[in-house]
């Protein structure tokens, strides 16, 4: 076949399928397909299981359980990593600061038990309330890292404060899920990213995310 004439009729069969998907377009309305990607991005999205803390004033408290309260302590910190995710994604969120809290539960005669005295205490619309009740890094034989802890928590109105408005059921962190991390790297570089990511976890229970972060849980230490 004359090479000329092959060129014209590929060049021609190219012309009709675009002409064809350009009919597509124009008879569904015009409007379809972005309307089609509008909806995929919005299918992605995945709603908070509680939005009760929106506007209001919020006292976050992890207590732990092996340790009741130690100053600068893993309780300590998910306690301020949940704070400042919260901060950053709840709409008119208002946090009673880290400080007050602590100063309030330093100042009690007795180990602070009951969530719902610290709200009290320091007058917060709701409390959070994170039972830490185990917290490691060393994997058996020391050689390698890897972060599991317990984690259950409950959030109460004040309003109401008899019965919890909402509960996270006890639930098991491991970070990095499917591999160790060998001690060459920093343990306290470590204890942080993971202490992150179980905020990042607990905090996703208050605010609407986009659920394409479920599939990088493990942004640094990964092999």
């Amino acid at each position: 076949m004359n090479r000329t004439l092959l060129s014209r009729r590929v060049c021609l069969s190219r012309m009709l399928g675009l002409g064809a998907l350009t009919g597509v377009v124009a008879n569904s309305g015009g409007c379809t397909f972005l309307s089609q990607l509008v909806l995929t991005l919005e299918d992605r999205r995945v709603e908070a299981n509680f939005k009760g803390l929106e506007g209001k004033k919020v006292a976050v408290v992890c207590l732990d359980a092996q340790t009741l309260r130690q100053p600068g302590g893993d309780a300590d910190a998910l306690a301020r990593a949940l704070s400042k995710e919260l901060a950053a994604n709840v709409k008119d969120i208002k946090l009673v600061s880290e400080s007050k809290v602590a100063d309030w539960m330093d100042n009690q005669r007795d180990d602070v038990v009951d969530f719902r005295d610290v709200g009290k205490g320091v007058k917060a619309d709701m409390v959070i309330g994170v039972d830490l009740k185990s917290c490691g890094i060393y994997e058996p034989g020391g050689t390698t890292l890897r972060g599991r802890a317990k984690v259950e928590g409950k959030v109460y109105d004040m309003s109401k404060p008899q019965e919890p408005a909402y509960v996270i059921e006890e639930e098991q962190f491991t970070f990095p899920e499917h591999h160790e991390v060998h001690v060459t790297e920093s343990a306290e570089n470590f204890r942080k990213l993971f202490i992150q990511q179980m905020a990042h976890r607990l905090a996703k229970e208050f605010y609407s995310y986009d659920k394409m972060l479920d599939f990088n849980p493990d942004p640094k230490f990964i092999s």
